[in-house]
């Protein structure tokens, strides 16, 4: 403001020093080289205040402008899990700050906030007077991003770039380190060009990458990505390391940055081919519309599953709705829903509902866990659904007069294995649970709806890509 006045940088501070009580300063969020942020008394929070704010921390090189081109990279949500990873801060390196305080920081700025997502978790996101962020969109782009992780960890191994048992990759309980920074996939390197001899010994390289699917990365979307590249590298005896980051597409800037760092910049296209990356491409429109294509083109689950071939194994369990959705769509009156979120008003809990079928007489909701036959349903799994999931769903109901006159049954649908404990808990649950029914399906039970169709669709599906039957 003080340079649109025509002064120099010492007369600006000067001015800066001598300001009215109407010009605020913005504390929390530290400037690199001393630079502070004022704003009028009036302006905080509102839109203007945002937008130059965000400028200001991006064109400084500020790392809190770096964790922030992470969220807007990934349509301004994460997990909360994963803040590591997004913002491209270190969890502790001399002269940084640490991607706990960049989140403190943020949060006391109002720029960043929590938001709670049933079934989905505790989740970081943009302040919604910055950006407007969708939840189904969210939880399409998640599965994807979780397809892709896998993808990309089979990937470096058929190609040597790490090994089976030793590449990780982030899942609910692990966040891959190379050396200070977190990523999406972490795994040693014996290529040629990675390794380092000395005194007779080998030192691995490593190979580092990100995943973030849902568009175009621009120049800013990738800033803190190439600025945590270049921390590692700035680092002292770090050995050897090829960063890649994996994403839809590239505008041309961002492209040169990445590559001006010796970045590989990778998309689905690029190292699985076209196909794929249209499936993955349709499959995130497809998430998004679960119970239109359950009704009206039960083929399309198929025809993901036939395009996107090697990664069905991750395609499972958000496909299953689907697949129960057009079952019950099919052998049940009434009229379905696929992916329901719903609130008790008095407790403020949610809870997701995978299919809920409504009739003239009745209101069942449907558990899905789609599984390959070698994965087991414990009784933890079972007991949350029932014990707490269940109580919510049935209050959040009861607030609606459409339902109050219905019968309400819950059911659990799985292709996978029950552990032995469950079933005796189910049944025991069975007989003294009064005001509602509870029902279970398990494989045979599932294949057997599927088998009694006309259209044998889903019963060849279902025994293809959760039977694992190659002559289905």
């Amino acid at each position: 403001m003080y340079r649109e006045m025509g002064l120099s940088d010492s007369a600006a501070r000067q001015r800066a020093n001598r300001r009215s009580d109407e010009v605020r300063q913005l504390y929390g969020l530290p400037f690199p080289r001393g630079a502070r942020f004022l704003y009028l008394e009036g302006e905080f929070g509102d839109a203007r205040f945002y937008s130059a704010l965000i400028v200001r921390l991006q064109e400084t090189g500020s790392a809190y402008g770096a964790a922030l081109s992470g969220l807007f990279a990934r349509n301004g949500i994460c997990l909360a899990k994963d803040w590591p990873i997004v913002s491209s801060a270190p969890e502790k390196q001399k002269g940084h700050l640490s991607h706990g305080r960049i989140l403190d920081g943020l949060k006391q700025a109002k720029l960043v906030q929590e938001v709670d997502i049933t079934g989905i978790g505790l989740c970081l996101a943009l302040s919604d007077r910055i950006v407007s962020w969708n939840s189904g969109h969210f939880r399409a782009r998640l599965t994807i991003e979780h397809v892709l992780r896998a993808a990309v960890r089979d990937w470096a191994i058929r190609l040597g770039w790490s090994s089976k048992g030793a590449i990780q990759i982030a899942e609910e309980d692990t966040l891959p380190k190379f050396s200070t920074m977190n990523f999406d996939l972490v795994g040693p390197c014996y290529l040629n060009a990675l390794i380092t001899r000395s005194k007779g010994t080998v030192r691995p390289g490593f190979f580092v990458c990100d995943v973030v699917f849902g568009g175009t990365l621009q120049l800013e979307h990738v800033a803190g990505f190439v600025k945590k590249i270049g921390n590692l590298k700035a680092l002292r005896n770090l050995g050897r390391f090829q960063p890649m980051i994996l994403a839809d597409a590239f505008a041309e800037d961002a492209l040169m940055a990445l590559r001006a760092q010796g970045i590989v910049a990778a998309t689905p296209e690029s190292l699985f081919g076209r196909q794929v990356a249209a499936a993955l491409a349709e499959l995130l429109r497809v998430l998004q519309k679960s119970a239109e294509i359950a009704i009206g083109n039960p083929e399309k689950i198929e025809e993901l599953f036939d395009q996107l071939a090697g990664l069905e194994g991750n395609l499972r369990g958000a496909l299953f709705e689907m697949i129960v959705g057009h079952l019950v769509r099919m052998t049940q009156p009434g009229s379905i829903d696929v992916g329901v979120l719903v609130t008790d008003f008095e407790t403020r809990s949610k809870a997701d509902i995978d299919v809920r079928n409504v009739s003239e007489a009745e209101l069942v909701c449907y558990e899905c866990k789609g599984h390959g036959p070698d994965v087991r349903v414990t009784l933890e799994e079972v007991k949350y659904w029932l014990e707490k999931q269940v109580p919510i769903m049935r209050a959040a109901h009861n607030n609606e007069q459409r339902f109050h006159n219905l019968t309400e049954r819950f059911e659990f649908w799985t292709t996978g294995q029950f552990d032995p404990e469950v079933i005796p808990y189910l049944e025991d649950r069975q007989k003294n649970i009064r005001k509602y029914q509870i029902a279970w399906h398990g494989p045979d039970e599932v294949f057997t709806v599927a088998a009694k169709l006309k259209n044998k669709t889903m019963h060849r599906l279902l025994k293809r890509f959760y039977r694992n039957d190659p002559l289905a």
